[in-house]
């Protein structure tokens, strides 16, 4: 996603003169060189295939699990979801079309072993099909990645955001108040969420006046060999933790945003203690905080809250910035988000009157990220609440907990391993009732909730309509039905017939039935 800053219109009436399209050192040589894109209909094949058709490449070959053309258009289109039908539509066809050769079903991977590179999606080792992919990896065969490529071509200011949750909020937010600064006259968002849009082909041709936000996860910083210029990481709490063998692997994986080469900065949350666990970081880094009151910034320069408001300390002196009530995020970890970017932001555009009274301005008019903690509908005094990408218990525990009422739960799904403790503990409490879909991890979850004795307060649908309705049903006047799974896979297993906006209109607003004739 591109961002302009106040100097976009002076831009546009004298442009900038940008480079031609660059190369990475590692794809230099490979313009006729047969290059493999694992994974070709997400948002990271297609992204990939977009630039290197663009940078003149002519052997492209595509990969992808399902089984025919139909369905592969399907998952383009719902992977891309940040582009309207027409552009969608359009990269699809400029993707076909531009591929030497594409493989789906039995021809998935076939003749890989041949290619001079692989270029894989991030989760590409969690599915059992792609074995052959990590016998090659294992014997040295060359792979890349979208995200090293982002950090490859940019030439003006990156800067990286990882952490188990807030991340996309967070570099959402980052991006939105730098775009504002009179710093960078072009400011892209390429984050993790089918809804963003990516911007490789255009950081390819900056002139190094831009700036690059990039919100990494766990599964990225494994691709990566070095890392951004400004890290931040959000926090630290228990997940993936298969992926990474246990809890320290996992955090181990998280740090690597400041202990690959090329970072400068480290911004790490003061309230987190896992964020700040682990060896200290290099003299040469500078480190920077955000926490909910100054002496958790540890004396260092920083945001934080202080009665009622959000200040920056920098550099000896305090900053104010704006009441925490004007910020129209829901919830004290979304409180933990914004002071993650101001952080960020003084560190690239350090603080001055006129900086801080439009960043108050742009974090006031911040809206929540699509499903998260996203106010969808108020219906008969009932609020309802998309919170989908809540895949963890504690980013549900803070959804829960940030609504400041009580509501109606509509969670479930796969299971992760995560202690569902602390969520079992809101029921019967701000958590009135639980409507939980099915799924190991729901299973899981009703056993602490019935080893707490609130059984009773269960109830157990099929599909997500039926939830809906039935918190619909449930919630009284001042609650809300807050959907926020709690667990992974909620999305594959119960958006194939319709999303949690289009049960909450159908139920709240149904369609006048017809007379009997």
């Amino acid at each position: 996603m591109e961002f302009h800053g106040p100097s976009a219109a002076t831009a546009s009436a004298s442009p900038l003169r940008r480079p031609t399209l660059r190369v990475p050192a590692a794809l230099a040589e490979l313009r006729q060189s047969r290059i493999d894109l694992v994974g070709v209909a997400s948002v990271e094949g297609g992204e990939m295939a977009r630039y290197l058709l663009a940078a003149g490449f002519t052997n492209l070959v595509g990969h992808d699990q399902q089984p025919d053309l139909e369905s592969l258009r399907r998952s383009h289109h719902l992977a891309h979801a940040g582009l309207n039908p027409e552009e969608r539509s359009r990269r699809l066809e400029e993707l076909l079309s531009g591929l030497s050769s594409l493989q789906l079903a039995g021809e998935y991977l076939l003749g890989v072993e041949t290619s001079a590179l692989i270029i894989p999606t991030q989760a590409w080792f969690l599915s059992p099909a792609n074995a052959p992919l990590q016998a090659l990896k294992d014997g040295g065969h060359p792979f890349y990645s979208l995200i090293q490529a982002y950090l490859d071509l940019a030439q003006g200011e990156v800067v990286g955001i990882t952490g188990t949750h807030g991340k996309s909020t967070t570099s959402a937010l980052v991006a939105a108040l730098l775009s504002q600064t009179d710093r960078y006259p072009r400011v892209w968002l390429a984050g993790n969420d089918r809804r963003d849009r990516q911007a490789l082909k255009e950081v390819a041709q900056d002139d190094g006046q831009g700036c690059l936000v990039l919100e990494i996860s766990n599964r990225q910083l494994l691709q990566l060999e070095r890392a951004p210029r400004v890290g931040c990481l959000t926090n630290v709490t228990p997940n993936h933790l298969d992926e990474h063998q246990g809890l320290v692997g996992y955090l181990a994986t998280k740090r690597r945003i400041f202990e690959l080469p090329g970072c400068e900065m480290a911004v790490r949350n003061g309230d987190d203690p896992l964020s700040l666990a682990g060896a200290e970081l290099s003299s040469g880094i500078r480190q920077l905080r955000f926490a909910a009151s100054q002496d958790r910034l540890d004396g260092l320069d920083g945001a934080f809250e202080e009665e009622g408001m959000l200040r920056l300390r920098w550099q000896g002196s305090l900053h104010t910035v704006m009441a925490t009530k004007r910020v129209p995020l829901v919830g004290p970890h979304n409180l933990s988000n914004v002071r993650a970017a101001l952080t960020v932001l003084a560190a690239l555009a350090p603080p001055d009157p006129g900086r801080l009274d439009q960043a108050a301005q742009t974090l006031e008019g911040f809206r929540p990220l699509r499903h998260r903690t996203e106010l969808v509908r108020q219906h008969g005094e009932v609020d309802y609440v998309d919170d989908l990408s809540s895949t963890t218990p504690q980013s549900t525990v803070a959804a829960v907990r940030g609504l400041r009422r009580t509501c109606i739960l509509i969670a479930g799904g796969d299971d992760k391993g995560i202690d569902f403790s602390e969520l079992a503990e809101l029921v019967g409490g701000p958590v009135r009732m639980l409507v939980l879909l099915p799924g190991a991890g729901s299973e899981r979850l009703a056993v602490e909730v019935t080893a707490g004795g609130h059984q009773m307060l269960i109830r157990r649908v099929e599909k997500l309509q039926e939830a809906v309705e039935l918190a619909t049903e449930l919630a009284k006047s001042g609650e809300t039905v807050l959907l926020s799974p709690a667990c992974p896979g909620f999305f594959s297993a119960h958006y194939a017939e319709g999303g949690f906006r289009q049960a909450v209109r159908s139920v709240t607003s149904p369609r006048p039935q017809r007379a009997p004739e």
